[in-house]
């Protein structure tokens, strides 16, 4: 949800557009100058319908437009997102970073949030004979024995550590 209403936002837009003097606006609504901008500029390119903050995903593509509309019109991020509908100009600005390190293959949409495990299951890699074993599974079969030795290890020194506290006299 967006920290000022559409309705608001409209206020400070129609004020900015009577009286001019961004910092005067800004000032008297107690919002950052730079929004009052940002917000005029949507207002500009899109009318009210463009201080709805929209919160899709882009395609590659529709990014790499942006950043060749900017190139091509010698613009900055902020009219670039204000043409385009984009709410934040940090966006654009993340797209040509990723553009300049990675080409459009860098603007592809990537997934969010932690990937999901992987299915893998320790029991029937430890039934299975280890000639069938592939170096793969030989690999992870030596990383559960390990950890599982180091495990053993922690647990003897705790049990050794508290029978010594317990003994020690008082």
């Amino acid at each position: 949800m967006s920290k000022y209403s559409k309705q608001f936002k409209l206020k400070v837009v129609k004020e900015f557009l009577k009286s001019g003097g961004q910092r005067r606006v800004a000032h008297l609504f107690a919002v950052n100058h730079s929004q009052v901008r940002d917000w005029f500029l949507a207002y500009q390119a899109h009318g009210p319908g463009g201080l709805t903050p929209d919160h899709q995903r882009h395609p590659p593509q529709f990014k790499l437009e942006v950043l060749q509309y900017m190139t091509k019109h010698q613009v900055s991020a902020r009219p670039a997102a204000a043409h385009f509908g984009i709410r934040s100009m940090s966006t654009v600005l993340r797209w040509q970073k990723l553009y300049n390190e990675g080409g459009i293959t860098a603007l592809a949409n990537r997934q969010r949030g932690q990937q999901p495990m992987s299915q893998f299951n320790i029991k029937a890699l430890l039934k299975k004979p280890v000639s069938e074993l592939t170096p793969a599974e030989l690999r992870r079969r030596l990383e559960y024995a390990e950890a599982e030795a180091a495990y053993l290890k922690k647990l003897e020194a705790l049990a050794q550590s508290k029978a010594a506290k317990e003994n020690k006299p008082k």
